[in-house]
């Protein structure tokens, strides 16, 4: 299609959606429509009516479906919509870079389409032709959209890769410290290893422990459509549980869902001292003779240098239960019950991701597999220990299915020549979670996974369906750094936070108002058409598009889509899991057209023969023929790969690095006595939703809860209902208290993701919705993984004693002509 004919066709285009939308008002109540679609919290039916979501159903083949789904109406319609494309009114007056410090000040000035993708293209590509990759930060959250052909995170790597390069971040922030740490231990990231089936953890195991995890929450959602079949193991674990035939214990900072709905046994630990405990149990496990040393000495090497760790042979320091029971508050005859229970019996740890999310997060990762070596149960039926159980929809079952393609972050052979800039180009990588300090440091070296690195020089970013502001530590300071960069490009459905220090946004479509196709976590036993339930809001575009049109004016608009719209993708990708499942033994495979008008096609049969899979149990029966991946082809629990390092922060083998700041500090806690816990909200993945309806289901006051024990509740003069104020040098938040027991006395709870709501824009100020992030620090977790330290945190809480005024979180900015 000529770019004329296409400028014709767009325009077209969004007159007929807003034709549609102001000619379904004349439709009945009995003018209703069905039609099945899915995202990342599952599969619905999504009823439609004056060309709006009125409501929707669970598909019946989620066994258990999320409350999120509830807010779909209201989300898709929400009134924090990103209606056209906008330009800072600085920005424009000179078509170029203008005025950063006005970010989040200023007015937007809705804009034609071809009038911002011009812009953005131009920024993009007149700092590549430059500066180069390093100019170009592109790597967009992972979260944001869904599907195989229009998520936004692929398909503006995409568009950057034709462009020639950019700024990418290895590993992610969920795991990054464990994706760090793991390769050296096992060979292998592990943290996404497909993990032990929950059929064979509850006919062999009799310990579960639940660490850091609270898999009956984060199990709500996935990386691509959860059919929630897990939740029925969550029932048979607690009713094994009851009848004496299994033990859960769950260790936390609080008495999470899972501990609660399970009921199992609570051992509180402080935050931030989880290697500590494991070590000392590690010490009692040694001392006693309870470890399994025929383990040790077939599966393992290096832990002689371990052992002399413990011992105390280096630093006089003897890592015995009373040690650790002073760091990590538990007492010693509780660590002590668990590690005689944890060894008489077959037992898995199922751990969680938030262990390594904090200071010296890779030695709890670390831990977690030396502590499972001495107990002897990896690869034994059912045990062993996990770090994925609890996320992307666990491990149910395994169907024999087709493997869902999707569409590439470069072109395809067919597109490619030796002097295409995605093959002469490079990305520029640094770790995750490093680009604020990037835009503070440009050219400043680094110690990353033994080597050093150069932090880049970005002058624009690309942002696509993700908030940073939500997303990454320390907001007042990544708020300040973020003047630094010349051009802010956000592709989004919402007007964010990120959006609303943009310089150029670009409004997105999401799932029920574009095409694309998606696959159901873990098991793969559907695949989902997600189909256009009603036209896009205003001048919405799908990510896909965007990048088209972006690509298009250097020229590559053809490359970019290879000549397909998304339908013709979503076909193609089809028919390719068509061909496998027939290869499969699928005689009855259903065309696109029945597919496409059905909505789903299902792939019945289970592959028994992985119903009681173990993780490394292939390893435990043949350790010489199933190397792992290390250097030695075992577990190294001393790694002289990493003792050759030299890292101060990160020895040859697992240690207890005190935190920069954890409730031991005997002086910082006189100040900021309180610790914080931050888990997932089960009203929200991380960010998304919480402009939605669904947030008045948690929120007190209109803000983000903080959950306070009692005691702390009372020393403060604070009852629920309250809003406090929370507080550290850092920043300071206003939440709503729930004063209950689930919390201990010195640690408080505030979830994740609440939206930005400063006082004052582009400024340290007061957050008034409760964004956690705002307290936390933004510091690397080691010279070897450098990832967030999201979950090492003090604060002080106290009432509330000022003016509230409203929440301006969900507003949209001042616009001319909008």
């Amino acid at each position: 299609m000529k770019r004329r004919d296409f400028i014709k066709f767009s325009a077209i285009a969004a007159a007929s959606a807003q034709a549609n939308r102001i000619d379904g008002a004349l439709e009945t109540i009995f003018d209703s429509k069905k039609t099945l679609t899915a995202n990342r919290f599952g599969a619905f039916w999504a009823n439609t009516n004056s060309a709006q979501i009125v409501s929707v159903e669970p598909f019946n083949g989620d066994k258990f479906p999320s409350t999120m789904n509830n807010s779909l109406p209201d989300r898709i319609q929400n009134e924090s919509r990103v209606l056209y494309p906008y330009v800072r009114k600085s920005y424009l007056a000179k078509n170029a870079p203008n005025k950063p410090e006005l970010r989040g000040k200023e007015e937007f000035v809705r804009v034609s389409w071809d009038t911002a993708l011009d812009l953005a293209a131009k920024a993009l590509k007149e700092n590549f032709d430059k500066y180069g990759a390093e100019a170009v930060y592109g790597e967009c959250y992972w979260w944001g959209g869904g599907g195989k052909v229009s998520w936004g995170r692929t398909v503006a790597h995409r568009m950057l890769k034709i462009l020639g390069g950019y700024v990418e971040e290895t590993d992610d922030y969920s795991t990054g410290a464990g994706i760090a740490i793991m390769p050296y231990v096992f060979g292998s990231t592990t943290v996404y290893d497909a993990p032990t089936r929950w059929e064979a953890i509850i006919r062999d195991c009799k310990n579960i422990v639940f660490w850091g995890t609270d898999p009956v929450v984060t199990n709500q959602i996935a990386t691509g459509v959860p059919t929630h079949d897990n939740y029925e193991y969550f029932t048979r674990i607690k009713e094994l549980k009851e009848a004496g035939k299994i033990s859960i214990t769950s260790i936390d900072t609080y008495r999470n869902n899972t501990a609660r709905y399970v009921d199992s046994e609570y051992i509180p630990v402080r935050p931030n001292t989880d290697t500590a405990m494991m070590i000392g149990m590690c010490h009692y496990l040694y001392e006693s003779g309870l470890y399994d040393k025929e383990f040790i000495k077939k599966y393992t090497v290096g832990f002689n240098k371990f052992k002399d760790y413990l011992l105390g042979k280096d630093d006089g320091v003897v890592k015995d239960l009373a040690w650790a029971s002073a760091i990590c508050n538990v007492s010693q005859s509780e660590l002590k019950a668990l590690c005689e229970r944890l060894a008489k019996d077959n037992s898995i740890i199922i751990a969680g991701r938030a262990l390594q999310r904090q200071d010296h997060g890779e030695q709890a990762f670390w831990m977690i597999a030396t502590l499972s070596a001495m107990l002897g149960h990896i690869g034994k039926s059912g045990g062993g220990f996990e770090f994925s159980l609890g996320y992307n929809g666990g491990s149910a079952k395994t169907m024999i299915a087709p493997s869902l393609k999707g569409i590439s972050a470069v072109p395809s052979e067919s597109y490619t020549t030796p002097e295409s800039p995605w093959v002469k180009g490079q990305n520029y990588t640094i770790p995750t979670s490093r680009f604020i300090e990037a835009l503070e440091n440009p050219g400043k070296e680094i110690d990353f996974k033994g080597r050093k690195i150069r932090l880049p020089r970005i002058r624009v970013a690309y942002n696509a369906s993700g908030s940073i502001f939500t997303r990454h530590q320390d907001v007042n300071r990544a708020v300040k750094a973020w003047q630094k960069l010349d051009t802010v490009i956000t592709a989004e459905p919402f007007w964010t936070s990120t959006a609303k220090l943009s310089d150029i946004v670009l409004p997105v479509a999401i799932e029920g108002e574009r095409t694309d196709i998606a696959a159901s976590n873990a098991t793969n036993e559907y695949i989902f058409a997600i189909k256009p339930v009603i036209s896009p809001m205003g001048e919405s575009r799908s990510d896909f598009e965007i990048c088209r049109g972006i690509c298009e004016r250097w020229g590559m608009g053809e490359v970019f889509s290879e000549g397909k719209s998304e339908l013709e993708w979503v076909r193609e990708i089809y028919a390719d899991a068509t061909s496998q499942a027939k290869a499969l033994g699928y005689a009855n495979v259903p065309s696109f057209d029945e597919f496409w008008q059905a909505g789903y096609a299902r792939f019945d049969r289970e592959d028994e023969s992985k119903r009681y899979y173990t993780r490394l149990a292939a390893y435990r029966q043949n350790p010489h023929k199933n190397r792992l991946g290390t250097p030695s082809g075992k577990i190294e629990i001393y790694s002289p790969a990493i003792a050759k390092m030299g890292y101060a922060d990160c020895l040859g083998h697992p240690a207890w690095f005190e935190p920069f700041e954890w409730l031991g500090d005997k002086n910082l806690i006189k100040k900021y006595p309180l610790a914080v816990s931050s888990p997932h909200s089960r009203f929200r993945l991380h960010s998304q939703l919480n402009n939605s309806l669904i947030r008045g289901y948690a929120e007190i006051g209109g803000r983000e809860p903080v959950i306070i024990s009692p005691k702390a509740a009372s020393e403060r003069g604070i009852k629920t209902g309250d809003v406090v104020r929370v507080f550290n040098d850092r920043g300071e938040i206003l939440c709503g208290a729930l004063v209950s027991e689930v919390a201990q006395d010195d640690v408080i709870i505030i979830c994740e993701g609440a939206w930005y709501d400063p006082d004052e824009w582009g400024k340290k100020s007061l957050c008034q919705h409760g964004n956690v992030n705002v307290l936390t620090r933004d510091k690397g977790s080691s010279s070897l993984g450098q990832s967030n330290c999201a979950h090492t945190l003090l604060v002080q809480v106290e009432k509330f004693k000022g003016v509230l005024r409203e929440i301006r979180a969900f507003s949209k900015p001042k616009i001319v002509g909008g």
